[in-house]
Parts: structure tokens; sequence; C-alpha cells
């Protein structure tokens, strides 16, 4: 079992919290919506000052071409120059103004380009009208065309690029939502997939522990992850638990054994007391006869003497076998002998209680795999069952035989008492479960039993109906199945 200290060291798994990954989660889709907003608040700050540059753009044309239309008045009817330089004037004045907003649009070098034709035909215009020189007017005229359509040009170029500038920013803008739904479902269906992978997943894989743990196998829960997270910490607590529930059953089971250890002595008693019976009269009448006897009949007593120690030495060996503590040892076993030793070391507790025992084996067995103390004390507890609750002239039997699923075999064991209600069938397993008196029982024996054979890798089947007597199955697995036994 891993020990929880070993998880604390320096080289343990790098920590990556569920938390932090959560935190980190959501601060990316935080992160998405910042960035999202924030490019959207310039957009259309970038959209604002340039529509407010087409507003100042066209009413600076606006000027401009009133100030050429009175140009056109002076220069055929030499009339309206003053109110071409007022509109002149206007036109200054609106770049002047807006000075800052037209720069951050079409850059300096186009805002100083524009400001220069903008002076240079107002200086035009105002030599046109001090001198009187035909052939100078002709040029300045000409000048005058010049910059004014290039004035014009220059204003309408500039509107029909930042036109064309704002409609695609539009346009992006009207695009952008949808991609922004589309982020967004795609970081919450991962947020969603990463909940459903690394929570409801491990509390299902956790869920499949609590089974495990309850069929009775107690070994440890390794690491999932190559590093740490909540679910470490919930691991390790497991296997604490584990380890505590595992040494509790222990305990719980050994202090059953002698529970059953208690019963067996009062029938072992009674069935020494037979041999150390014949024994003492057999060694009375040898020291009383001594010197009547001759050789061969003093050897016949001896031997007579012998073997009475002797059937009282197994008894006894048979009882400290099943009664001794410490590891157990899981070998291959012979399911018969195994199933013949136990009834062995009840034989006479069935004896006294005028119980017909009816036996039936099935000979070549496979061998199965597990520990002969463990064995013994789940047959033992099953037939002191049915002796407690049969009446005298009742019958048990005992079979083994191959079971129909492949690689098990079975031990049955059942009797023609009253059987058990349906409403307890399902709960006789249960600790602490018992419909006997509480001087006869704990209700620990069929939980204890179905704990054992659990840890051997088989499992235990009760079948029953009131007034037809009860059978319990005991299916093994055979040595060619590993079985999962968690070691004390």
């Amino acid at each position: 079992m891993s020990d929880p200290k070993k998880e604390n060291t320096p080289q343990e798994r790098p920590s990556i919290s569920i938390r932090t990954r959560l935190i980190i989660a959501f601060s990316v889709i935080f992160a998405l919506c910042a960035i999202i907003t924030i490019w959207s608040i310039i957009t259309i700050a970038q959209v604002m000052d340039k529509i407010q540059f087409l507003e100042t753009s066209d009413n600076y044309k606006a000027e401009i071409q009133e100030a050429r239309r009175f140009e056109k008045n002076y220069l055929l009817y030499g009339t309206n120059l003053d109110d071409a330089e007022i509109h002149l004037q206007k036109a200054e004045k609106i770049l002047k103004e807006n000075e800052e907003t037209i720069e951050k649009i079409i850059g300096k070098a186009d805002y100083s380009t524009m400001n220069k034709h903008l002076s240079d035909y107002h200086n035009l215009l105002t030599k046109i009208g001090g001198t009187n020189n035909e052939v100078v007017k002709k040029n300045i005229e000409n000048a005058l065309r010049d910059h004014g359509s290039q004035m014009i040009e220059t204003a309408l170029n500039f509107e029909k690029k930042e036109r064309e500038s704002v409609n695609q920013m539009l346009a992006l803008t009207y695009r952008i939502p949808f991609v922004f739904l589309i982020l967004l479902l795609l970081s919450i269906i991962f947020v969603v997939s990463f909940l459903a992978r690394q929570l409801l997943g491990t509390l299902a894989r956790f869920m499949l522990y609590t089974e495990r743990i309850g069929e009775g196998d107690f070994s440890p829960i390794p690491p999932h992850r190559k590093y740490r997270d909540e679910f470490s910490q919930l691991r390790m607590a497991f296997n604490k638990m584990i380890k505590e529930i595992d040494e509790r059953e222990r305990i719980m089971v050994e202090s059953h054994k002698l529970r059953a250890v208690g019963t067996l002595v009062a029938g072992v008693a009674h069935e020494l007391n037979n041999p150390l019976n014949n024994t003492m009269l057999t060694a009375a009448m040898f020291q009383e006869d001594f010197s009547k006897l001759n050789d061969e009949e003093k050897l016949e007593m001896i031997k007579d003497i012998i073997n009475e120690t002797e059937r009282s030495q197994k008894i006894v060996r048979n009882l400290l076998d099943f009664a001794r503590e410490g590891e157990a040892k899981l070998i291959t076993l012979d399911l018969n002998e195994i199933v013949e030793d136990s009834i062995k070391l009840v034989a006479n507790q069935i004896k006294l209680s005028q119980i017909i025992l009816v036996k039936n084996y099935t000979s070549n067995l496979a061998p199965i795999y597990g520990s002969v103390q463990m064995l013994q004390q789940v047959f033992i507890n099953l037939i002191l069952n049915s002796v407690e609750i049969l009446p005298k002239k009742g019958i048990i039997r005992i079979s083994t035989y191959r079971s129909k699923e492949e690689d098990y075999e079975v031990v049955e064991i059942s009797d023609n008492g009253p059987g058990i209600p349906e409403h307890i069938l399902p709960r006789i397993f249960d600790p602490f479960f018992t419909t006997k008196s509480k001087r006869k029982g704990t209700g620990l024996g069929l939980s204890v039993s179905k704990g054992i054979i659990n840890k051997l890798g088989g499992y235990i089947k009760a079948e029953s109906e009131q007034g037809n007597g009860a059978s319990f199955k005991v299916f093994l697995p055979t040595t060619n199945i590993p079985s999962t036994i968690s070691s004390h």
C-alpha cells in the first residue's frame, strides 16, 4: 500500500490544482472578452474620427467650391472677389480647428500639402485683385485653376479613401460579434469538457473505487495523473481509509474466528472425552494386570494407548491449526480436502445435534488458490449456521462440483430447515444483521465469510424459500485465475 508520506517528498509529482486550471480557463475566456471589447472600442473610436473627418472634408470642400464659384464670377464679370476670400478664410479656419483630427487621418505631410495649396490659392487670389496687367492676370488665372482643381481633387480623393476605410471597418465590426460568439462557444465547450473529464470523470472513477472496496478489494488506489491536484489528496485519504478498513476487517475476522473456536471447543472437549477415557481404562487395566499379562497382550495394550493418544493429538492439532493466528498464506489447495478437514472440526457438533450429514464430492476438481484457515472458517461458519437452525434428524448436504462458469469450483452447503424469508434474504450478508438472539449471534458470520471469499477472488450466492430449506454456494476461482488479494 502506498505511503502518503512518500508522496509529500521534494521529488513528488508537480502540483496543478483543479482550482488553478479553472482560474486559467476562465481567465482565458475573460481575456478573450476583454480583447474583443477593447478592439471594438478602438474601432468605434477610429470610425468616429473618420466620420468627423468626412464631415470636415465635406465642409472644407463646400467652402472651396464656393470660393471657386466666386473666383469664376470675378474672372468673368470682375465681381465677388471679396466673397471668394471670405469662403477661403472659412476653409482655412476649418483646417485649423480640425488640425488634430485631419493629421490623425491623412498624416502631417498630406495636411501640409492641403494647407500649402490653400495658402497659394489665397495668395494668388489676392494678387489677381491687385494687378491690371493682362499677362500677369492670365498667368495667375492659370495658377488659380491649377491649385483650385488640386484642392478639390485632393479633398475628393481623401473622402473616397476614407469612405472605403469606414465601410471596411463597419463590415469588420459587423462580423466580429459572430466571430466572438463562435470563440466564446468553443471556450465554453472546452470548459465544460474539462469539467466533465477532470471532475465528473474522476468522480465516476472514485465511485468505482468505492464499489470495489465495498466488494472487499482493499488494494491501494494508484496515481492516475502525472501531476497532483485535489483528487490526489482524496486518493491518499482513500488509501489511508482502505488500510484502516483492511486492518479492522482482519480484527473482525479474527474475533469471529475466536467465537467459532469457542463453539468448536465445546464439541472438541466432548470428542476428546472418549479417547481420553479409553486411554485411562487401558492404562489402569495394564497397571492392574501387569504381572498376569504376557508380552503379546502387553504390547497390544500399549498400542491401544498409543492409538488413542494419537487420536486425541489429531483432534487438538486440527483445532489449533484452525485457531492459529498469523498471516494467511495463499497456496494451491485441493477443495475436497479443505471441505473434509472443515467437516472433521465440526463433526462432534453435528453428532451431538443428531444431524444427518450427506457428502457428495466430485473427484478430479481443478486446484484452487486460497488459504486453508480462511476457507475453513467460511465452511465451518456455514455448517454451524445450518446445525443451529435444524431440528433433530435434520439433513445437511455438502457437495463439490465444477461450476457452469468457466474456471470456478463450487462448494454447496444446503439444509432442509425452515429456510429464509424472502424479505430477509437480501440482507443476510449485511454486517451485524442477524435473526438470532443476542446470546446466539452477532450478525458477523455471513458478512465475514463473504469478505473472505471476495478476497480470494470468488463470491457467495444464497438461495432459499421459506419452509424449503436454504442453500449457500461458494464459488472459488481455480489457479488459472489470478486472485486479487490484498495482503495484510
